[in-house]
């Protein structure tokens, strides 16, 4: 029987998946869209097409999220998610389904039972052989970090669920911890500062476009973007104009939380590790890292050098770092030790 080795990130807002030499084959949205009851698993769409059906479905169609804050919270639908996901990667010469060798990104601090369910999710999408290592030494990995150097360094991974922070050394997490502070979290945070200052409710996809062309934490910055929406008042369609500063407003305490939890990560470390990171700096990747004057923010707070690598692009950090173990095998067996 044929076989393929992955590499799969189950993301809170995106599902990836990296095949082996082949790069990243698949990112779309972690979202089913079912006809009907969910438990009959009668399945309407899945990623970017259920994505699009999102306040938009008749009564009998039900938009299912099964990752919230990272973790996997319906397994059932995870599984029918997966299995979907895979078929559309198959080559056109895969007869049957074939046998599936997968790393598999996983949130920090699992315990054994909540990884059986990740391995449990895996076998119910026909993936029979896995391997799990945890998302945020993915991450290092897909920037090119150090992480199996002795030297103490700290990676934070802004992800649309949750921000996970981790001191890492020798390939293992010295000290870490995860916050259910992430880019979904900002964007209705947007959305309802919008309403509360504007009277104008404005879609998800609008608040996005927002915060990739004007969002910024910088003070200063004169940017703006005119938005459509409709107003709360007289529930027709109106249009405002937004300013970045708007945008650093509603976001600025939760990077501010961001930026104490890392500080509270690396006062847990031993005095070794901790000096080694203020000597090498902190590394902050995730979709919600590319706002622009996040380093300046977090570097004026932690007193030391912050770095928002762009190259690659940082949403794709963890799916990338799982893509590089899955072609160096002694890599992957000093990190599994470790």
């Amino acid at each position: 029987m044929a076989s393929l080795e992955i590499a799969l990130e189950i993301g809170t807002s995106y599902t990836s998946v990296y095949l082996s030499g082949q790069g990243i084959v698949l990112r779309e949205p972690s979202v089913v869209a079912f006809l009907g009851d969910p438990r009959q698993k009668r399945v309407r769409a899945v990623g970017n097409q259920a994505m699009e059906m999102l306040g938009k479905t008749p009564e009998k169609t039900a938009v299912v999220t099964p990752v919230v804050d990272g973790v996997i919270v319906d397994p059932d639908v995870c599984a029918v998610m997966l299995k979907e996901y895979i078929r559309k990667i198959l080559p056109d010469n895969y007869l049957f389904f074939p046998k599936i060798k997968a790393l598999v990104g996983i949130p920090m601090g699992l315990s054994l039972e909540e990884r059986r369910m990740y391995e449990d999710v895996c076998a119910a999408a026909k993936i029979g052989d896995v391997t799990m290592i945890e998302n945020i030494m993915l991450s290092g990995l897909g920037i090119d970090f150090p992480v199996s150097s002795p030297n103490g360094s700290l990676v934070v991974n802004v992800g649309g669920g949750v921000t996970e922070i981790a001191a890492v050394s020798l390939g293992g997490v010295i000290a870490g911890c995860g916050v259910t502070i992430g880019g979904n979290m900002m964007d209705k945070a947007l959305i309802d500062y919008i309403t509360g200052k504007f009277n104008l409710k404005i879609a998800l996809n609008v608040v996005r476009k927002l915060k990739h062309n004007i969002g910024s934490l910088a003070a200063a910055d004169n940017s703006q973007m005119d938005v459509e929406g409709i107003d709360i008042r007289t529930k027709i369609p109106s249009s405002v104009t937004v300013y970045a500063t708007d945008i650093r407003e509603a976001l600025l305490p939760y990077y501010k939380r961001i930026s104490d939890a890392v500080e509270n990560i690396i006062n847990e470390c031993p005095p070794a590790i901790a000096a080694d990171i203020y000597k090498r700096g902190v590394y902050v990747v995730g979709g919600a890292s590319k706002i622009y004057g996040l380093d300046k923010l977090m570097s004026e707070r932690l007193k030391l050098n912050v770095y928002c690598p762009q190259e690659p692009d940082p949403s794709h950090a963890a799916i990338l770092g799982a893509g590089k173990l899955i072609s160096d095998p002694q890599l992957l067996n000093e990190i599994l030790i470790s």
